[in-house]
């Protein structure tokens, strides 16, 4: 071990040792990398000064060149006496070389100043060389100026070396020389003092971590003491509740000791009975004695280590008791055994529970052989372990063979040989039987042997391995089952032909509304396009006329005036009623199409709202109703507006179908406000005859209509409700007052909830259905609040 080594080792504090590496690192750092800095500045100082005085001698070379020329001496002069105001040069010399002239300052020649740096140059007129101006200079400013900054970098770096050691020693103690004594504490009150105070120090550093494992070892160590003296206790109380007692026979010494409960066993005293082998052997049962004193010898004999024995003890008051003797051999290295230790409880009442046991088996048995139901017990070796006359029979197998105890397979062979299972059967019993697998859960089945009888078996796993099975026989049951089996059946299939029939009415219901719209679109339409056209033949007979007169040489200026009048006003009617009649097919197109179709998409609800009331126009003027339209401009609509559709048609069909009866002219409302739930509100007023109180709550019942004669289906208000809850989301309500109007309250979400596969491509709807934008609204659509005809 070296001197520096054990030095080392005698440093009494962490914060001296921390002190002994971080101080001298930080000054040979810090030098080291400051006397890099200052040389490789004062290098840069210097080069910066050569530049500097090279660049002062080409620019006076050049002004010196035409005072040589001239040999103006007092020129020269004034030159020279420029260049002298740097004070880093030492000596000026400018030699004439064609006229040997030579001129120096500050005195008469620079010879002095030979060993010093110099810089020349040339002097010359027209590349014509006139002589040389050489300065002799010295870095004397360069080494003063690094000399200054050396001394105030070292007191800057002394000032910070300081301040960073005093930081670093703090930040030590706090991080670590705190904690760290805490825990020398602590330690030092475990030892000396045996008190196990917890160090009070939060942390997630190392340090912390240390301090929180061994916090957590105190906790564990108090748990573990705390542990081992309940255990302790739990021991004492176990021997005692459990009438037990421990011994130990040292069988070199023959020294025989046994605790103080084996005595309270057999009604003693602690002193009543000495503590000897022989003992021992007088109080067991004349009858045991034989056997015990044989096993005795043979814990001796055999090799084995622990042994149990139970035989009979007797008590203080002449009773016996039963006593089970555990023990354990401790044997040499040569096998021998030198020591007994065991304990002995009394478990003279558990005999005379498994005496009670055997004789409750034997009316179970009894009982069981009475039962109606088959039984049997499965052990995890698959051999039958118990089972009753009942499973004989409806196992058929002989009872004697059952009685036997057999392998459960051996049964299943005998029962295949009988020809107890149907061909090709895949009876679980026969997989049993292959594999050699006990099954692990519950499991059922039923039987038909081939004579017919149906036999239910049903099988449950036991903890321990193995299984119990019962058969009950289940034939009558069974057949009545299979009757209601086929009944139910019967009824599946009658439902399922009238939900076909139902789903039939509805796809009828449906394609009736489009046909409505589909003769809308040829009404609607007829009367811009039959503008349009007589407008075009007005033309095309204007412009025959004029064509005649022109290829006559008649025509005049007031036929040609007159033609361009009728044609601006023709073009201007055609253009109007073409663009009438396409923004029509446009809005009745979309409707078409949404109406067909389960797409969804993005739109604005109220003009939504006037494109499905502009498909209804024709059945609306047909009649003197009028529907209006109260919607904000504001509101957008992710969802599927087809079903929105066929709702607000099958509403306002409804309405002229049932509200108006004779009325002379109804008023229907389409009222729509959001809710704070992203939710919209659309009520449907009409003024009609209303409906009345019995019939309120079956309006949205299918089938039920009150126009049936009349070719009312019963299916448009079932549509409804169908459409808002299951393909938009939401929710229907009806509120009316007979002779004061009815109001259909429906609330949906903005954005629909995700129709299943199924729901968004139903048979029947066309693929490929054009999307149209969403939010577009024709020209000339009406505006809110317009009663439409």
């Amino acid at each position: 071990m070296t001197v520096i080594e054990q030095a080392w080792k005698k440093v009494p504090t962490v914060s001296a040792k921390f002190l002994l590496i971080l101080f001298p690192i930080l000054t040979l750092t810090t030098l080291g990398f400051s006397a890099i800095f200052f040389y490789s500045k004062y290098n840069d100082l210097r080069g910066a000064l050569r530049d500097r005085i090279e660049a002062v001698a080409e620019i006076n070379a050049v002004a010196l060149s035409s005072s040589l020329w001239t040999v103006d001496v007092p020129a020269i002069r004034n030159n020279i006496q420029a260049i002298s105001v740097n004070r880093e040069l030492l000596c000026i010399e400018v030699e004439d070389e064609l006229a040997d002239g030579y001129f120096a300052w500050p005195g008469a020649d620079c010879r002095v100043f030979a060993g010093h740096e110099a810089v020349r140059r040339v002097i010359q007129v027209q590349a014509r060389r006139l002589g040389t101006l050489t300065l002799h200079f010295s870095y004397a400013t360069v080494d003063e100026q690094i000399r200054q900054e050396v001394v105030n970098t070292l007191w800057l770096l002394s000032l910070m070396l300081f301040g960073t050691v005093v930081t670093a020693l703090a930040a030590h103690r706090l991080t670590i020389g705190v904690p760290l004594g805490r825990l020398i504490d602590s330690i030092r009150a475990a030892e000396q003092d045996h008190v196990r105070r917890p160090v009070q120090w939060v942390s997630a550093d190392e340090l912390g971590r240390v301090i929180a494992a061994y916090n957590g070892m105190l906790v564990r160590l108090d748990e573990e003491e705390a542990a081992l003296r309940q255990s302790e206790e739990r021991l004492g109380l176990a021997i005692a509740a459990t009438r037990s007692s421990v011994w130990d026979y040292d069988l070199r010494t023959g020294q025989y000791w046994w605790s103080k409960e084996f005595p309270a066993l057999l009604g003693y005293g602690p002193n009543e009975l000495a503590m000897t082998a022989e003992t021992w052997a007088a109080l067991i049962h004349p009858d045991e004695m034989r056997r015990v004193v044989a096993e005795s010898r043979r814990r001796l004999r055999d090799k084995a280590v622990a042994y149990t024995s139970i035989y009979r003890m007797r008590r203080r008051d002449g009773r016996w008791a039963w006593i089970e003797d555990r023990s354990t051999a401790l044997r040499n290295v040569e096998g021998t055994a030198i020591r007994l230790t065991g304990t002995m409880s009394d478990v003279t009442e558990r005999m005379q529970a498994e005496r009670d046991l055997a004789r409750e088996r034997n009316v179970l048995q009894i009982t069981l052989d009475n039962t109606d139901q088959g039984i049997i017990m499965v052990d995890r070796n698959l051999r039958v372990v118990m089972s009753n006359r009942r499973a004989a029979e409806l196992l058929d197998v002989p009872a004697e063979f059952l009685a036997t105890n057999p392998l459960f397979p051996d049964i299943v062979r005998i029962q295949r040989d009988r020809g107890a299972f149907e061909e090709f059967s895949i009876d679980p019993d026969l997989e049993l039987e292959q594999v050699a697998a006990i099954p692990d859960q519950p499991f059922a089945f039923k039987r038909r042997r081939p004579d017919g009888t149906i036999i239910e078996v049903r099988s449950n796993p036991l903890p321990e391995g193995g299984f119990v099975r019962t058969f009950t026989d289940v034939t009558v049951e069974a057949r009545s089952a299979e009757e209601v089996f086929n009944a139910m059946e019967a009824l599946e299939t009658a439902y399922a032909d009238l939900k076909e029939t139902q789903d039939s009415l509805v796809q009828a219901e449906k394609m009736a509304s489009l046909a409505l719209l589909v003769a809308g679109v040829a009404h609607e339409i007829n009367t811009p396009v039959g503008i349009a056209y007589g407008c075009s033949t007005h033309l095309a007979s204007k412009t025959r006329a004029l064509t005649e007169a022109f290829e006559k040489g008649a025509m005049k200026k007031s036929d040609l005036v007159a033609y361009v009048a009728a044609a601006g006003e023709s073009s201007r009617l055609i253009e109007q009623n073409l663009t009438r009649a396409a923004e029509l097919i446009q809005s009745f197109k979309r409707v078409a199409v949404d109406q067909t179709s389960q797409e969804r998409r993005r739109f604005e609800l109220r003009a939504y709202l006037e494109e499905i009331i502009t498909s209804l126009g024709p059945r609306l003027r047909k009649s003197p109703h009028k529907v209006a339209i109260e919607c904000p401009d504001d509101i957008k609509m992710d969802s599927y507006p087809g079903a929105l559709s066929q709702i607000i048609t099958n509403l306002v069909i409804n309405a002229l179908t049932h509200a108006f009866h004779d009325q002379a002219e109804g008023r229907m409302v389409l009222t729509v406000e959001e809710t704070p739930e992203e939710e919209v509100e659309i009520r449907f007023s009409d003024d009609g005859a209303g409906i009345p109180p019995d019939n309120l709550s079956r309006v949205f019942e299918p089938f039920f209509t009150t126009k049936r004669g009349t070719g009312g289906s019963g299916l448009g208000l079932h549509i409804v409700f169908n459409l808002v809850t299951q393909s938009l989301g939401g929710r229907i309500s009806v509120d009316s007052t007979p002779q004061r109007g009815t109001t259909f309250i429906v609330r949906i979400p903005k954005s629909a909830p995700r129709m299943t596969d199924a729901a968004e491509a139903p048979a029947g709807a066309p693929a490929g259905a054009p999307d149209e934008t969403p939010g577009e609204t024709p020209a000339g659509m009406e505006a809110a609040g317009t009663v439409m005809a």
